[in-house]
């Protein structure tokens, strides 16, 4: 997806013939807040996930993955120097891997 999350929220909703209120209703959310979070002026709270996933018929595994992509695209958004983040981050991950690895080799 290359839309934001809130912008797919709203296409799922427009595709469906939701209103902004029947959507926020199912969510368990105030109208006003899913309309900021379909401008992008709020960022989507990760317990309705489970619900849009439900709501649409949506896979929750790629629906958490598009989600947590848009958080780490926001965090890199809003720091310079993203090559050098992308490299730490790569390098926790390998050490991250590793670790745990090594403690499943100890567990056995």
């Amino acid at each position: 997806m290359k839309e934001t999350f809130g912008e797919y929220i709203h296409k799922l909703r427009m595709e469906h013939n939701l209103t902004l209120t029947k959507l926020a209703a199912a969510l368990d959310i105030d109208q006003s807040t899913l309309s900021k979070i379909e401008n992008n002026k709020r960022s989507v709270p990760e317990d309705i996930l489970p619900k849009l996933a439900r709501i649409f018929k949506l896979d929750k595994k790629s629906l958490d993955k598009e989600y947590l992509s848009e958080k780490i695209a926001f965090i890199i958004y809003n720091k310079s120097n993203c090559s050098e983040l992308f490299q730490l981050a790569e390098e926790k991950v390998k050490y991250i891997r590793q670790k745990s690895i090594t403690q499943a080799k100890l567990k056995l």
